[in-house]
């Protein structure tokens, strides 16, 4: 009989492969006419009621720790428009100490995005059908399949259009882990922190797109 913890990870990887090929054949159909890029994320985090979503009665509340993304999003409307929405995968990790105990807690999630963007500002969210979580008093290093769970998130940003090639984003964020069943309350996490953005064409961005960028400012050196 084949173990059931082996079978959950094996589901748990067809999910993410599934998510990843469905995804990346969009962003090579849109490749051509938009601009992607990749954002990546460092922020400080807080969690509380997590006892059922991590099932450990320890923990229910957390310090701050650090939370930390990877996404990759595109256009799928015009980016010459006053707004536009970006489609994209969002990884979303959260380590810390600060459980009852002080053993340390660590979470993930991979996130189907949606974001609108006007001028300088966003407002997003996403959904998780699978998370991870880690082992008992261990790190990110034991991340998991956490069967039976779910999470989704919203999102709102400031854009700072440094250069074509790069833009910083401050971002406060509030994501929700709950159990599939129901039947209890979800574990939410509140983020604050910065977003580093990489757009993939960014001789597309900076000429004819309709997305213009700030230039350097003082103490950074020279001006746009």
């Amino acid at each position: 009989m084949a173990n059931p913890a082996k079978l959950e990870r094996v589901k748990c990887t067809a999910k993410l492969l599934l998510t990843m090929l469905l995804f990346c054949s969009i962003f090579c159909a849109q490749f051509a006419k938009a601009t992607p890029y990749v954002e990546v994320g460092t922020s400080v985090a807080t969690m509380s009621n997590g006892g059922k979503y991590f099932g450990q009665s320890t923990a229910q509340s957390t310090g701050t720790g650090f939370l930390g993304s990877f996404s990759f999003y595109t256009p799928i409307t015009s980016v010459r428009h006053f707004f536009h929405f970006d489609l994209g995968i969002q990884n979303r990790f959260l380590t810390t100490s600060g459980s009852a105990d002080g053993a340390p807690l660590a979470m993930g999630s991979t996130d189907v995005g949606l974001r609108l963007e006007i001028a300088r500002f966003y407002l997003g969210g996403g959904y998780a059908p699978f998370t991870y979580v880690s082992q008992p008093g261990s790190g990110l290093t034991s991340l998991h399949g956490n069967a039976g769970t779910h999470s989704y998130f919203f999102e709102v940003g400031g854009i700072w259009r440094i250069t074509p090639e790069f833009q910083i984003v401050a971002t406060v964020a509030r994501e929700y882990g709950l159990p599939l069943s129901g039947g209890t309350s979800p574990s939410p996490i509140n983020e604050y922190g910065l977003r580093f953005r990489f757009p993939l064409n960014p001789t597309e961005n900076a000429h004819g797109s309709g997305v213009d960028f700030d230039g350097f400012r003082y103490p950074f050196g020279f001006m746009k």
